[in-house]
């Protein structure tokens, strides 16, 4: 009898122990949950904050090359009208005014290309671009900036083709007129007055001024097709990812 009790006791005990055990490991359990669920939530909440701020600098890029297009395409058109005028044997006093405005409003409007990208950098720089649940939208968003480095590259062969415009303008222009033409106020320009001669009508430099509006008119057109195609992708990352996050 004595053995019997000892039996149900060392039972009893072990019923007991097994559910202290199970209790402890459900509130551990329940606690590991709560604790995940609430970070999914924040999680979830700072994704969406960041897609909101990616979809303001796509807007803001989109709003950008649109004003771009415009300026750019002036720009070169401009430099067509240059040509034109430069090639006469003879032009007018008010063909002769012309020139000069175009010439240096040609090369104020020659703009490099430009993107914000300041919400995906903060995101790639912070470590946060694990936040971006779906792999083929984070696939989608680096995919859309790693196309714009080309931006970098544009921009810097843009520079050395406007220096080599302007070594040749100083060769063709007379500068105290190209001075005459600044509005100090709001730094705009105006035709000069008058008929302003060229400081030289050397036919030769003429024809290599030709050849470097050449160079940099087409790195202007490559970079308005680019900042076209930035546009349209702007454009499709924005409806994706409005549809993936309900925005």
């Amino acid at each position: 009898m004595e053995v019997h009790h000892h039996s149900h006791t060392a039972r009893k005990k072990l019923v007991h122990y097994f559910w202290e055990f199970f209790m402890l490991f459900l509130a551990v359990s329940l606690g590991f949950f709560v604790e995940n669920t609430r970070e999914h939530y924040i999680e979830g909440k700072r994704e969406h904050k960041y897609i909101e701020s990616i979809i303001l600098d796509l807007k803001s890029d989109i709003a950008w090359t649109d004003h771009f297009f415009t300026i750019q395409n002036y720009s070169i058109n401009s430099y067509d009208s240059v040509i034109l005028l430069l090639k006469k044997n003879q032009r007018t006093a008010e063909e002769q005014r012309r020139l000069y405005y175009l010439v240096r409003i040609a090369m104020r409007n020659s703009w490099p290309n430009e993107a914000n990208e300041n919400a995906y950098e903060q995101m790639k720089n912070s470590g946060n671009l694990r936040l971006l649940h779906n792999h083929p939208i984070a696939d989608s968003i680096s995919q859309y900036y790693f196309n714009l480095k080309e931006i970098a590259y544009i921009t810097e062969l843009l520079t050395l083709r406007q220096q080599a415009v302007t070594e040749y303008e100083a060769k063709i222009f007379d500068g105290t007129v190209m001075q005459s033409m600044i509005i100090k106020e709001d730094f705009s320009f105006k035709p000069p007055d008058g008929n302003p001669p060229l400081a030289r009508n050397d036919k030769d430099i003429i024809n290599e001024f030709f050849v470097r509006i050449h160079y940099l008119s087409s790195i202007m057109v490559y970079s308005v097709s680019f900042a076209k195609e930035q546009n349209e992708n702007a454009k499709r990352l924005i409806n994706i990812l409005k549809k993936e996050y309900n925005l």
